[in-house]
């Protein structure tokens, strides 16, 4: 059985002439320990795709399971739980609370997780040992985006889901970005899924899945993923 598993699954808004098919019998699975690629353009669907992997929403047909689990069939409160306990989110623009510095954008993140690692030892797993107590005004991009990183990781999340999160850096800010996401995936025993509609990115990953029109088009696994340094931008 796979960890994570999609079966057919669709999403679709409104009904009868005001009715958009978002996403079209998606179909695939992923293993802890990959780094998943999403690649599409802007309306192929991606973040509703994220969305629904990430419990934020839900498939009007068709199965997600996690772990065996039929994240499908949760109620509301279910959702929120699941959201809570495995999944962590990256998002392209930090979101971080302005008036908290980096160790306490990280400790409000994960008050109420289930599991959780200390908010040092997530930021000194991204790099930033030495910026616990700096304000993000005070913080490069790619330095908040690894506060956000941080946050993501530090309640011990299975699913760390990725929405375009180099998309607002300079190539090699998101180069380091992007090592820290494939050595979390490595590392965590998690599976790491990024999307993007950065084709490069797809080089170093172990699986990339391709979305058009809301319908996977392509599903392929890379049998030699490169290095970030290895790839253009």
């Amino acid at each position: 059985m796979s960890f994570i598993s999609l079966v057919n699954v669709s999403r679709i808004f409104g009904n009868n002439e005001n009715r958009t098919v978002a996403l079209s019998g998606v179909s695939f699975s992923a293993e802890k320990g990959e780094f998943v690629v999403i690649l599409g353009a802007s309306g192929a669907g991606k973040t509703t795709l994220l969305n629904i992997i990430g419990g934020m929403d839900v498939a009007s047909e068709g199965k997600y399971t996690v772990n065996g689990e039929d994240i499908t069939a949760l109620d509301s409160a279910g959702l929120t739980t699941f959201r809570r306990d495995k999944v962590g989110f990256v998002f392209q623009f930090y979101n971080l609370m302005p008036n908290l510095t980096a160790i306490e954008n990280v400790e409000l993140a994960c008050a109420h997780a289930k599991e959780r690692i200390p908010a040092r030892e997530a930021l000194s797993a991204v790099g930033l040992a030495h910026r616990f107590n700096h304000f993000p005004s005070t913080l490069s991009g790619g330095e908040q985006q690894r506060v956000s990183i941080a946050r993501a990781i530090a309640k011990k999340p299975e699913i760390l889901l990725c929405d375009e999160p180099t998309g607002a850096l300079d190539s090699m800010t998101g180069k380091n970005i992007l090592s820290v996401l494939k050595n979390l995936s490595r590392e965590g025993e998690r599976c790491v899924l990024i999307v993007t509609h950065n084709a490069n990115i797809a080089q170093m990953a172990d699986r990339v899945i391709r979305l058009s029109d809301g319908k996977i088009i392509s599903d392929e696994v890379n049998p030699s993923p490169k290095d970030v340094e290895e790839i253009e931008w």
